[in-house]
């Protein structure tokens, strides 16, 4: 059991509202439905019978106390942290959308819908290689992996990170490992769509398979879910970048794709990457994409950074663009292709 009082559940608390977990599907699979606790006096046995009555309700693993804070149940500790650490990632996420706009969520059948469009049955293969130019990529993507979870743009339950080793094989990080937690080790090296043999690689794999094969100037990609960029996801507000020059040099435009397009049409979003750095994908996560892995975690550093800026201006007053005319000054300035 793990009982605290982080700042988006205690939002949630002292207005007495229960967070809809249903903004992306990890957050229903693992946080799942929430109870809720009327107020009783801190330490009482009042308080303690009116939790433990919420959890007789085997749809819940977290309760919600009344101007209080949350109590949250697992198989262990590490089960009811990851729990914890993904249902304060929701409520975040709630209250960013919520300033931008209207909170959009799933239904429960496409929840589902989505889970079962998941490859489940990837091919392996045996004879596997660890070169020193190998070795020395999955130190590299442990370290970007512990740097994006430092900064939160990674929690331990959602990130992929894949870095292209040589024509279009790729070393990707797997899948049901807390992102913290993953060693050179653990990631998964893909050869001609197969797996290395006893690892399960992330459920993108495809997809990002596709985006290699499409896109020969792409050599790395990061999937994440940072706060401000998926309040954009969830509310439905456009992510426009053309705040500040920087912003846009990096970046470029930023499309917003469909919620379960990454699994019903993975050809058409790999070839979105063609002329886009970075993709938004309704309730789901942010893709970016770039020569070298260094390059492509400072892109999501920007665009999180970008995502961020528009969710507080939001308090402040309609966003007035850079416009068109100067967007091609600075195409033509930094030979922004």
């Amino acid at each position: 059991m793990i009982h605290a009082h982080p700042p988006g559940l205690v939002a949630f608390s002292i207005t007495r509202e229960i967070p809809n977990t249903n903004i992306v599907p990890q957050a229903r699979y693992i946080c799942g439905e929430i109870g809720y606790a009327p107020y009783g006096c801190p330490g009482s046995e009042d308080l303690g019978a009116k939790i433990a009555n919420e959890f007789l309700n085997p749809r819940y693993k977290a309760v919600i106390m009344e101007n209080h804070g949350v109590v949250l149940g697992g198989t262990d500790m590490m089960d009811a942290y990851q729990r914890f650490e993904t249902l304060e990632f929701c409520c975040r996420t709630l209250v960013k959308a919520g300033q931008l706009g209207k909170v959009n969520t799933l239904t429960d059948a496409q929840i589902n819908e989505y889970q079962h469009r998941i490859p489940h049955n990837i091919s392996h293969f045996m004879d596997v290689n660890y070169p020193s130019e190998e070795r020395a990529i999955r130190s590299d993507m442990v370290r970007i992996i512990r740097r994006a979870c430092d900064q939160g743009l990674m929690i331990s339950t959602y990130g992929t990170v894949s870095v292209r080793w040589k024509d279009n094989d790729f070393l990707i990080t797997p899948r049901d490992v807390a992102r913290w937690d993953i060693t050179a080790q653990d990631i998964v090296q893909i050869k001609n769509g197969q797996a290395e043999a006893g690892k399960t690689p992330s459920r993108s794999v495809a997809l990002h398979h596709a985006i290699y094969k499409k896109n020969p100037h792409i050599n790395s990609i990061i999937t994440t879910q940072p706060p401000n960029l998926m309040a954009h996801a969830v509310s439905g507000s456009k992510f426009d970048v053309r705040t500040i020059p920087e912003s846009w040099i990096f970046l470029k435009d930023v499309p917003t794709i469909p919620f379960g397009t990454l699994y019903t049409n993975v050809d058409k979003v790999a070839a979105l990457f063609e002329t886009n750095r970075a993709a938004l994908v309704e309730n789901d996560c942010v893709f970016v994409t770039g020569d070298k892995l260094i390059n492509t975690f400072d892109y999501l550093e920007v665009a999180e950074f970008s995502a961020h800026s528009l969710v507080m201006a939001a308090a402040v007053g309609p966003l007035r663009p850079i416009g068109s005319a100067e967007i091609e000054e600075l195409r033509i300035a930094f030979n922004v292709k």
